[in-house]
């Protein structure tokens, strides 16, 4: 069986699309933690870093043309933080994170005026990495597909 690019491109965008979901998700447990929001603001980039590890991992064995249902698996999660990047997004907008007036009055401790100031980067930040995964996971998944007959 001749060798194609299929394989190598779907490992190389599983790759990025996982350092892409672990490194955010890495950043989002940090800032919330140091917040102060509690137990589930440090547990809260988990899912993140889970999906873009499994990404990775996927990633590499699609660039070994080893084991095709973990390429496929890693190529999926692209896809899932693809989703999991929009409802934190929301979470963030629809939670009043952004543009509350009573973070950035005089006195107001450095935490809540930082949250303010973070939160419109954090909400353009998962609006742009939705989009970037999006792109990313389905052109994966379908070169993992079409590649299909490569994998040992």
């Amino acid at each position: 069986m001749e060798r194609t690019w299929k394989p190598t491109a779907a490992g190389i965008l599983c790759i990025i699309a996982g350092a892409i979901g672990v490194i955010p998700g890495i950043a989002l447990a940090v800032f919330f933690a140091f917040y102060g929001v509690g137990w589930f603001g440090a547990i809260s980039g988990v899912p993140l870093i889970i999906w873009g590890i499994v990404a990775m991992v996927g990633g590499i064995y699609a660039l070994r043309r080893r084991r095709w249902g973990l390429a496929l698996a890693g190529s999926i999660c692209t896809l899932i933080g693809c989703v999991v990047f929009i409802i934190f997004g929301a979470i963030v907008f629809l939670g009043g994170y952004s543009d509350n007036p009573e973070a950035l009055r005089f006195g107001a401790t450095w935490a809540e005026t930082l949250a303010v100031i973070l939160s419109d980067w954090v909400l353009m930040s998962f609006v742009v990495g939705s989009m970037i995964l999006g792109v990313l996971g389905i052109l994966a998944f379908a070169f993992v597909i079409m590649g299909k007959r490569e994998f040992k």
